[in-house]
């Protein structure tokens, strides 16, 4: 039973302490404009840890609910770790996704999110280079169409680089640890 227990200890110790892989091949600097009309590089934010999401604002499940997650992480983190990062919602609905209607959509979240947006090409082009996608699919309603995009919240550490993600059918512990491995 000792040596079980030693193992394990020795096991849970090396994990703990093991870096979080690099995702060379994937994600990239980008230009867009936030919800207040400011260019956003996410180079020159370097320094910060940043959560990137792609979504939209008529979004009736994943959007809303991915950032009330955030949220709940969020609130466990300390204002010296809240500090450290930054939250980006890069809208996928350049058509619909006006600066006012991204501004107005994340102000009802207790969140300090960036909101994001480019031409459509440009979401592409991005997109892309974090092997996410979109696509807008027709609807029989008064919205016309929505959006069927990748879920995927990105953690992207203090160079730039993806460090990891956590997907919509994770829980928020998922997020919280990944964090925690970088601050």
């Amino acid at each position: 039973m000792r040596r079980i227990l030693i193992c394990f200890l020795l096991i849970s110790a090396s994990c703990a302490d093991e870096e979080l892989e690099i995702y060379d091949t994937i994600g990239g600097d980008f230009v867009l404009h936030d919800q207040f009309g400011d260019k956003y590089q996410l180079s020159a934010h370097n320094g910060k840890i940043r959560l990137l999401f792609f979504g939209f604002t008529h979004c009736p499940d994943i959007c809303p609910t991915t950032l009330a997650e955030v949220q709940e992480v969020w609130q466990q983190l300390s204002a010296e770790q809240q500090q450290q990062i930054e939250i980006l919602f890069a809208s996928v609905d350049p058509e619909r996704d006006s600066s006012d209607l991204l501004r107005d959509y994340l102000g009802s979240f207790d969140l300090p999110v960036i909101g994001l947006r480019g031409s459509d090409a440009e979401m592409l082009e991005i997109t892309a280079k974090y092997a996410s996608f979109y696509e807008k699919v027709s609807l029989d309603s008064a919205l016309m169409y929505t959006i069927d995009h990748s879920s995927q919240t990105f953690v992207i550490d203090r160079q730039g680089k993806i460090r990891g993600w956590v997907t919509y059918d994770q829980p928020p512990s998922a997020l919280l640890e990944l964090l925690n491995r970088l601050l």
